[in-house]
């Protein structure tokens, strides 16, 4: 699980992240309400149905995504 300083750093450095239910994506927003203290995470996913965003719980992060092998 990834904290909410690599989560701002992720999306800083436009990588890839991992999601606890194997989808991958972009994070393109982050909003954490006061006093709750709840972060939820807006991750730009793509899949066979085309692109969408998934709004998610900061603990749904995994954390990076794995890099892919070309050859």
């Amino acid at each position: 699980m990834a904290d909410l300083r690599h989560i701002h750093q992720y999306m800083t450095d436009r990588r890839q992240v991992l999601l606890d239910d194997g989808r991958t994506g972009k994070i393109v927003r982050v909003d954490t309400s006061f006093p709750a203290c709840s972060t939820t995470v807006s991750v730009w996913t793509e899949d066979a149905k085309g692109p969408s965003v998934a709004k998610v719980d900061l603990r749904r992060v995994v954390g990076p995504a794995p890099k892919k092998e070309t050859g």
